[in-house]
């Protein structure tokens, strides 16, 4: 990420109108006086002023602050903590850390997990007038597709064919198409036709992006005014039914659904599309005053304010076209945002923006006050508050908040229809949790339940395999495979495999890579681009071969019948009366998993010089090149066998990543398990040079904690990386071990900030739908880094190309850059966006 205060890291675009009005901003280091912040960047500069304070444990440095007020009881330990946080801050407490909105969860084919009901439109993840008209049209092919028998209605309340709920443009598209292919249909809505484009101030201009993309249906969106596009959209639905009612709920019925009203009438279809769009409630600045009159959400008409004051909240397209729009008209506009600078605009309107506030020579004008936040609204003006706590009072006569609207997400709930990464209302703080306990019965209790369950089922799973005790139990009461003894005193193929077979890590192994391929086949079948093909097959080669194959069949068969040197058998696996085959073949998942992932081919009790050797150049030399060139992710996502159950069948729970500045701060957690690491291969070599010293004692104690059991073997090998990481699958993704626990993964954190590799990005067709945020199973918020057309740089990334493949313009793109200069050096040729492979095949690629 670019040093130094947003003044000094803006673009060219931003900077040449900012700096011309530094007054009018509202900045008040005006001066520009430097002083050390100690603050989200660790080591920047900013000016005197422009920054709140922030505290890290006992520090708290801030503005015009020189030195660290540390209480007299730290003082000794303050260059430590000092270091330990900017060490913290640059591996990973930098990156921005946006979380994705919570949306109904929809498929490929616009389908939710009730059968027969669809969510198109903006709920379904891309804000865009043209997605939408096709997702509403794809929607209706899709349940022909699916086959459907048509009914003729009996009476107003049906039975359709399909009931449309809502009558925008998604919602019009689909009864367009469902009226062409001989559909019965019913649309319902609580307000008007096209109410949320009728609602744009006046004038507004519609951006149809992608400008080359003609949409699969016969609505038609060409106009690139609000007025004209509202007449296009009208003229073209006039003779399309459309009956006010607003509906409550979906209801199972016997012919398909019932939609239920909130006047209590029960319309029935076959199939139900809800096109229904962000309808819920406006978001809330939760501050006083907002209730009053002269408070609004939206812009009408922009000249009834001519020559009044007005304040627009907001830092979207639609606080920066209402801005732009009272200037125009007249208005004397300040415009309060909470960042320092505007990343979701696009990028037309941020140009406007920077021209009425620095040039704009009509009646009225533009200040921008940034950041602030809104604290108190009153009668005609409004108190806002900057970064250092210091509050100013601006005139207003009207107030529009434009900040958003919240997806109605209790009619969902009450349709049972299933929302992303949902768990319930769960409380904000620790303190709204400890204030009472009613936040409890709007939890999700069901998924709460199942996650339970299947939780204590791979904690069973892994005390079986790994001889805990239902593995103790299993063996004493001969449960499968311990009661399974076969003739196996040959050394042919046979007789190998079935000897693997006596031991539950074969079943384990086989199963896992089972899966891996199962899913692997449907995770290409599902994501066609070149890039998933290859690196899907890839990790489906290195489980199935070395992971499995290699140390369960091929070494055993190979030592048994003298084809392996003695030399070579005695360094790499040696002998075992605990070995079903009488050596350690097992550690021959070395070859593929390094040191401290891996971490017993140098944890033994004599040191194996050649598995010493084989670790060493893997993780110090081999890793640490592969990252440079093609970050970490060429070891996570394309070689680890923990990236290989994760990448195919974690590929449909990517979204269950919990995001948010708290969880990146247990990324750190693999820090601490890595320094755990090191200080036992320290304890380890001190035990080798002095046996029976301190140094091996203290190793045993760590490695396998005692009689407890509760060491490092067990809570890190056993219980994190199994029990934990498989437990949590399907609830908060596959990566969860990976992210947060790995000490392999937290080594080359580090590499990888050296690393030339990048995600990178095209500002211009961003249009801030949050898509590449909500897939990436690594918790990255990669939109703030494509709205501002920054590479990604977060060193979590894995290279699994979700992000990629998902965005639905084409933004990003797999590269390297210059670590130094950020030039972009290199752009990958294996195509992993799925909309760039359709714009070549279209002949509309730019």
């Amino acid at each position: 990420m670019p040093s130094g205060p947003p003044w000094m890291r803006m673009s060219p675009l931003r900077r040449s109108p900012n700096t011309r009005h530094r007054v009018r901003t509202g900045l008040k280091g005006t001066s520009h006086k430097l002083v050390r912040v100690f603050a989200h960047r660790v080591g920047s500069v900013t000016p005197a002023g422009s920054l709140r304070p922030l505290v890290w444990g006992p520090l708290v440095w801030g503005p015009r602050t020189l030195l660290p007020p540390w209480p007299s009881p730290y003082r000794s330990v303050a260059p430590m903590l000092d270091a330990l946080a900017r060490y913290a801050n640059w591996l990973h407490l930098q990156w921005p850390a946006g979380k994705p909105e919570k949306l109904p969860k929809v498929d490929d084919h616009f389908r939710t997990n009730v059968d027969g009901v669809y969510v198109v439109g903006d709920l379904a993840g891309v804000p865009l007038l043209k997605f939408s008209v096709e997702g509403g049209a794809q929607a209706v092919r899709d349940l022909l597709t699916r086959g459907i028998d048509p009914v003729e209605p009996t009476g107003a309340d049906g039975p359709y064919d399909v009931v449309i709920i809502g009558a925008g443009a998604s919602g019009m598209a689909a009864a367009r198409e469902a009226q062409k292919s001989g559909l019965s249909f019913c649309v319902l809505e609580s307000q008007r036709r096209f109410a949320t484009i009728k609602d744009f101030q006046a004038g507004k201009p519609i951006y149809t992006y992608p400008e080359a993309m003609t949409p699969a249906s016969d609505l038609e969106v060409t106009a690139q005014v609000k007025e004209a596009l509202v007449d296009e959209l009208e003229a073209q639905t006039k003779d399309l039914p459309v009956r006010h009612a607003t509906a409550h709920r979906i209801d199972p019925a016997p012919e398909g659904h019932e939609v239920v009203t909130t006047d209590g009438d029960r319309i029935r279809g076959q199939r139900v599309i809800v096109a229904i769009g962000r309808s819920g409630n406006f978001r809330s600045l939760d501050v006083p005053g907002e209730d009053k009159d002269h408070v609004q959400h939206r812009l009408h008409d922009p000249t009834r304010c001519r020559g009044d004051r007005a304040l627009v909240i907001g830092g979207g397209d639609s606080a920066a076209e209402a801005a732009t729009a009272l200037t125009e008209a007249g208005a004397d506009v300040t415009l309060s945002y909470r960042r320092d600078e505007f990343v979701r605009p696009k990028e037309e309107n941020v140009e406007r923006l920077y021209e009425r506030a620095t040039y704009h020579e009509g009646e009225g004008s533009l200040t921008l006050k940034m950041p602030t936040d809104v604290e108190e609204i009153r009668e005609d003006e409004v108190v806002l508050s900057d970064e250092n706590g210091d509050t100013e009072t601006v005139d207003a006569d009207h107030v529009f908040a434009t900040i958003g609207r919240e997806a109605p997400l209790d009619f969902f709930r009450r349709s049972g229809i299933e929302l992303r990464n949902d768990w319930g209302e769960v409380p904000d703080s620790l303190q709204e949790a400890v204030s009472g306990l009613s936040w409890l019965t709007d939890l999700r209790w069901d998924r709460i339940t199942a996650f339970a369950a299947f939780f204590f089922f791979m904690v069973a799973v892994y005390s079986w395999k790994d001889g805990g005790w239902v593995g103790q139990w299993a063996q004493a009461t001969g449960f499968f495979p311990f009661g399974w003894s076969p003739d196996t005193s040959g050394t042919g193929a046979l007789d190998i495999l079935l000897t693997s077979m006596q031991k539950p890590g074969f079943y384990y192994t086989f199963a896992y890579s089972a899966l891996v391929v199962v899913f692997g086949v449907k995770r290409i079948r599902r994501r066609k681009t070149p890039y998933i093909k290859v690196q899907t097959l890839t990790l489906m080669g290195i489980q199935v071969l070395p992971l499995f194959i290699l140390p369960e069949f091929v070494l055993p068969y190979l030592g048994a019948n003298g084809l392996l040197p003695t030399g070579v058998l005695d360094a790499l696996f040696p002998t075992s009366e605990y070995a079903v085959h009488g050596r350690q073949y097992w550690r021959a998942y070395g070859f593929i998993l390094a040191w401290p992932l891996f971490i017993w081919n140098v944890f033994t009790t004599d040191p194996l010089w050649w598995w010493l050797a084989i670790c060493f150049v893997q993780t110090f030399v081999l890793i640490p090149g592969m990252i440079y060139f093609w970050g970490k992710g060429a070891y996570c996502g394309w070689i680890c066998t923990c990236g290989a159950l994760a990448e195919t069948l974690g590929d449909q729970h990517r979204e269950k990543m919990p995001h948010g500045p708290g969880w990146n701060k247990l990324n750190l957690a693999g820090q601490v398990i890595m320094g755990v690491a090191f200080a036992l291969l320290v304890l380890r070599i001190g035990g080798w040079i002095w046996p029976g010293s301190w140094a091996a004692e203290a190793y045993r104690a760590v490695l396998y904690g005692g009689s407890l059991g509760l060491g490092y073997s067990w809570v890190v090998d056993i219980l994190l990386a199994g029990m934990v990481g498989f437990g949590v699958y399907f609830w908060l993704s596959g990566r969860f071990w990976c992210r947060f626990f790995c000490p392999l993964a937290a080594i080359m954190h580090i590499y990888h900030r050296f690393s030339r590799f990048r995600i990178l990005a095209d500002k211009k067709k961003c249009i801030s739908c949050n898509q590449c945020t909500s897939v990436c199973h690594q918790g990255i918020d990669v939109m703030a880094y494509a709205q501002k057309g920054e590479p990604m740089d977060d060193p979590e990334c894995v290279r699994c190309s979700a992000c990629v493949e998902t965005c639905p313009t084409g933004v990003l793109e797999f590269g390297q850059v210059q670590p130094n200069t950020g030039e972009v050096i290199h752009r990958d040729a294996l195509e992993a966006s799925l909309t760039r492979i359709q714009e070549h095949e279209n002949g509309t690629a730019a």
